[in-house]
């Protein structure tokens, strides 16, 4: 059974996580077309237009490599969390 303290609590932290996946999804939402425009942009007059544009393409692919890496750890982290609530709860016997 929860006590009065812990379902604005449970509220709160669902309420964060929430909007904090909504403003991820968003912060990720560009367009092919977005990415190719500011790649030509960077790489427009260079005397190696290929390699400079690989070049954009392998820092795009390692930044999403980070984000997802990021996401992994922080599910990690709030399975890792949720646990320690359940076994406080546990301990406190309000299960």
């Amino acid at each position: 059974m929860m006590t009065t303290f812990q379902k604005p609590a449970l509220k709160a932290m669902m309420t964060i996580c929430v909007g904090g996946l909504f403003g991820f999804t968003l912060a990720a939402c560009t367009s092919a077309q977005d990415q190719n425009y500011e790649d030509n942009r960077a790489c427009y007059g260079s005397r190696h237009y290929n390699g400079c544009m690989n070049q954009q393409q392998y820092y795009r692919d390692r930044e999403q490599l980070m984000k997802q890496e990021k996401a992994l750890i922080n599910a990690q982290q709030a399975r890792e969390n949720l646990r320690m609530l359940r076994e406080i709860r546990r301990k406190r016997g309000d299960y």
